[in-house]
């Protein structure tokens, strides 16, 4: 943990007002990751970049994820405006050549940089991990949930935190072994960053081990850096880290392997390493393999399709993919450790190629699948998830002309942090009577005029916060095309109208909708008109919302 002040050689606007603080940072021989906070008295940061250089002069740029809420930063610096969402995150990714030098260096408004070197010295070619402990922040994160009380949700992230097995697999491998010993064992790859993909894979594991099967979770924790698996039966869970991702072969090695599925490999550093474990695997035990189309990484290592403009893509030409894939500032992407999008295509066919079955969860999906690899549009099959529904909203009817609009989960820069702060800065500017309130929490400093947020919250929660903050209609503001949107169909099942953008499952499942809107512009002028129709159109008596 450690704090940084500006350098005082620099201008005088920003140089005596800028603070960081790094939490945390980690890496190994493949890629780096880290977190802090990064204040200005004056609101003067505008951007901030991870920059890696290498021994024969090339070098790799990340941008760092910004604007991330920090409570225990808004309570230590109550005089700085952006304190509450101070907070930012960094990785980045190299393949097989470590670099030799590692800064984050943020930009301000008044053209003055501020760097921030970070130690790679313990960076070694035997896999060892490097990384700064962050017991203040934690302490700070605790007393907030405490303060909150948020207890549940407190829990379950103490238990994911919880330190893994660190034995290297071959010590406890009697123990595995008791434990697969005479049964069927399915494997599974995925990240364990929360959200739809992982709901998902919980269900299915679910069934599995009710069924009497073993399973076997293999999967890469980013704050750590680290591979590790899971091994679970109804009776017993064993966990531990894993040196090398071949380590799975050993222990397997023995089982009836029955299925391999393949969930999604986001977040997993050098992803040629995944995909040779899985044909490795495919071939020794003559296995199943289903490929499930959670997010898009097997086309792109933009996994949510998103451009250097952050734009979605639509799948364009390869040329187009050439210009923008080697310069690509998204962390997600550069951690999968290829620039090529012919070689990354070529990697991933090969998958697609020997796989049994490929799983896509709306039509939308399986439409940018074949624009990518067309043989396999006659592979994939089509299973929307299953959603658990909630109770109808009760809303009292009202008169007044103020309008509500609920944005529900975390959203981040690719669900539309962006589109919700220009928006709300559009609402200010136009004058319209029209507030938003986030049921969870966002990645983007917003006007408080117009924008509150619950903070994160339940499922079976939601019901209730959405009668308690009178929300009138929801607002799905993604910006990437999602593959099914448990959130879209959540809000569906709560009875609101669903307003979202031109993109994915999302509008597929809105233009099916009476009460349904698409909008083709997500600009925040553009988005508050289409808004305002959408509401007229719900409500033709309702009053104008606009001065």
């Amino acid at each position: 943990m450690t704090h940084h002040s500006a350098d005082p050689s620099q201008s005088p606007s920003s140089a005596s007002t800028f603070i960081c603080q790094i939490d945390r940072v980690v890496h190994n021989t493949h890629a780096i990751f880290g977190y802090g906070w990064a204040l200005d008295r004056a609101g003067n940061i505008m951007r901030g970049m991870l920059q890696l250089q290498f021994a024969d002069s090339s070098g790799i740029s990340t941008r760092i994820s910004m604007e991330r809420a920090r409570e225990d930063v808004a309570t230590a610096f109550p005089d700085y405006p952006q304190a509450a969402q101070a907070g930012f995150m960094f990785m980045a990714g190299w393949g097989k050549k470590a670099p030799r030098r590692a800064e984050l260096v943020f930009e301000m408004f008044d053209g003055c940089l501020q760097r921030i070197e970070l130690s790679l010295s313990t960076i070694s070619t035997t896999g060892e991990l490097a990384c700064s402990p962050e017991p203040r922040y934690l302490v700070d994160r605790v007393l907030a949930h405490l303060r909150q009380g948020r207890i549940g949700e407190l829990v379950r992230k103490a238990l994911n935190r919880l330190p893994l097995n660190a034995k290297p697999a071959g010590e406890i491998g009697h123990d595995l072994a008791a434990v697969l010993h005479g049964r069927q064992c399915r494997l599974v790859i995925d990240h364990s960053m929360g959200g739809g993909a992982n709901l998902f894979r919980e269900r299915m594991v679910s069934d599995w081990l009710a069924s009497g099967d073993a399973v076997v979770l293999l999967s890469f924790r980013l704050a750590e850096m680290v591979p590790f698996i899971e091994v679970s039966t109804l009776q017993n869970k064993i966990a531990l880290t894993l040196q090398r991702l071949d380590e799975v072969t050993d222990i397997l090695r023995g089982t009836t392997l029955t299925e391999i599925f393949f969930n999604c490999a986001v977040s997993f550093p050098c992803a040629e390493e995944v995909q040779q474990l899985i044909l490795s695997l495919k071939h020794r035990f003559s296995t199943r393999l289903v490929v499930a189309m959670h997010e898009y990484f097997l086309l792109c290592p933009s996994a949510f399709l998103l451009d250097t403009s952050d734009q979605f893509c639509g799948v364009p030409s390869i040329d187009r993919c050439h210009a923008c894939l080697p310069s690509h500032l998204d962390g997600f992407a550069s951690l999968a450790g290829e620039r090529s999008i012919e070689r990354w295509r070529s990697m991933w066919s090969e998958v697609l190629m020997v796989s049994d079955e490929v799983l896509c969860f709306s039509a939308s999906t399986q439409r940018l699948l074949a624009s990518a690899y067309p043989f396999a549009a006659g592979r994939a099959t089509l299973r929307p998830h299953r959603v658990d529904h909630l109770r109808p909203v009760h809303l009292p009817k009202r008169e007044q002309s103020l309008l509500t609009v609920g944005v529900i989960g975390a959203i981040s820069q690719h669900k539309g942090a962006r589109v919700v702060a220009d928006l709300a800065n559009a609402i200010i500017a136009a004058g319209a009577n029209i507030r938003i309130v986030i049921v969870g929490s966002i990645d983007a400093s917003c006007p408080t005029e117009v924008v509150a947020q619950t903070g994160p919250y339940q499922r079976d929660d939601l019901p209730d916060l959405i009668e308690k903050n009178q929300i009138d209609l929801a607002l799905l503001p993604s910006i990437c095309p999602e593959t099914f949107s448990f959130v879209a169909h959540e809000i569906v099942s709560l009875g609101l109208p669903l307003l979202c953008l031109d993109l994915g499952a999302q509008a597929d499942l809105a233009r099916s909708l009476p009460s349904g809107w698409v909008s083709p512009r997500q600009d925040g002028p553009g988005l508050l008109k289409e808004l305002i129709a959408f509401d007229r159109h719900l409500n033709p008596l309702r009053l104008k919302v606009l001065s």
